[in-house]
């Protein structure tokens, strides 16, 4: 694009009633109308497409509101973490000082948009794109979910998405993942806790789920319901027992058959419903960490619907990723029937201390 003589090469003059200039900065800045800001903002868009094959998916004034939603994206996509920026880098090393005049980027780097709550961004942008369409949609429909949860939890149904997932988990049934019998799995348990209990600490009933009156809700489990909650690896299980620096027992545990699986770790793009789970999966419904240790955990309502969900269609077992380890993964046997002796085989038992869970950004 030639470069035209004078101070502005694209922007135009415009009466003081129809353009604006950043607020509470100092600089050399031109006014801008709003129009000229939406042709830069398209142009930024389309530099960030190319260079990224992306978007802006959140800003500073957004970013908690995100995280909020989709839990899981801000802890484990090193896409979104790593595509963090401050915006005035991500306009200065754009294309776009090579068209606009350096008084017009001056003035126009204050007024890149934020395509989520559309306010103008003040210092970072994440870019991140998420691998399904109408996030913004799905984050209504869990903001419903979340207060139906809370307040009506057995009329969950009632909601479009809810019986999406129901409709899903009993389709896919038909040709399901599985986990297959040898698979060596952890599960952890505080050493104190073993030796109040009288039990030895190379007993498989040691690491079996504990009885019914202390079950507590869980993520995949509700109260009074025992499920065998285990671990990808010894780091995976030592973090999600939730205890750091305490001294932990972890057994290596080997299932004895194969379990029919509801896979939510290792979503295939190609599947069916892929985006439905792929949604879910990343989402508040899910993936939310755990919040506080009272009796009652609002944030594992819709996890148990999906369980419940689950057992329903015939699946034996949940596959989710873990919400303290960034590589971790967990399975939870739905409500085993067989004693634990029926479903795995204790292979050893090590000692370690309990880990504190991953930084979440």
């Amino acid at each position: 694009m030639s470069k035209p003589a004078g101070p502005r090469w694209v922007t135009t003059s415009a009466p003081a009633d129809e353009s604006i200039r950043p607020d509470g900065v100092i600089g050399p800045f031109l006014t801008v109308t709003l129009d000229e800001i939406d042709v830069f903002n398209d142009a930024f868009s389309d530099e960030i497409d190319s260079d990224f094959a992306s978007s802006i998916c959140c800003c500073d004034a957004c970013y908690a509101d995100f995280r909020a939603h989709w839990p899981d994206v801000a802890f484990r996509e090193m896409e979104f973490q790593t595509q963090s920026m401050e915006v005035f880098y991500a306009v200065d090393h754009s294309r776009l000082p090579g068209i606009w005049s350096p008084a017009e980027i001056s003035t126009l780097r204050h007024f890149v948009q934020c395509g989520r709550c559309m306010e103008f961004a003040t210092h970072n942008i994440w870019i991140y794109e998420h691998t399904f369409s109408d996030a913004e949609k799905i984050e209504v429909e869990i903001d419903q979910l979340l207060t139906i949860g809370d307040q009506t939890p057995f009329l969950l149904l009632e909601h479009e998405f809810a019986r999406r997932v129901l409709a899903h988990i009993r389709s896919a049934v038909i040709a399901p993942d599985t986990l297959p019998a040898g698979q060596s799995l952890y599960r952890a348990r505080v050493s104190s806790s073993i030796a109040i209990l009288g039990q030895a600490t190379d007993a498989l009933v040691a690491y079996a789920p504990p009885p019914a009156r202390y079950v507590q809700e869980g993520r995949f489990n509700h109260a009074g319901t025992p499920m065998l909650y285990l671990a990808s690896t010894p780091e995976v299980a030592a973090a999600e027992i939730g205890m750091p620096g305490e001294q932990c027992h972890i057994a290596e545990l080997r299932t004895l058959r194969e379990l029919t699986l509801l896979d939510l770790a290792n979503l295939d793009e190609e599947a069916s419903g892929y985006a439905l789970m792929r949604a879910l999966a990343s989402s508040a419904l899910v993936a939310a960490p755990r919040i506080g240790e009272g009796w009652q955990k609002k944030q594992y309502v819709f996890s148990r619907f999906v369980a419940d969900c689950a057992r329903s269609a015939g699946y034996d077992a949940i596959r989710y990723a873990s919400t303290k380890n960034i590589e971790g993964k967990n399975i939870v046997i739905l409500a085993p029937s067989l004693p634990i002796d029926g479903m795995v085989s204790l292979v050893s038992v090590r000692e370690m201390l309990g880990l504190a869970a991953a930084k979440r950004y």
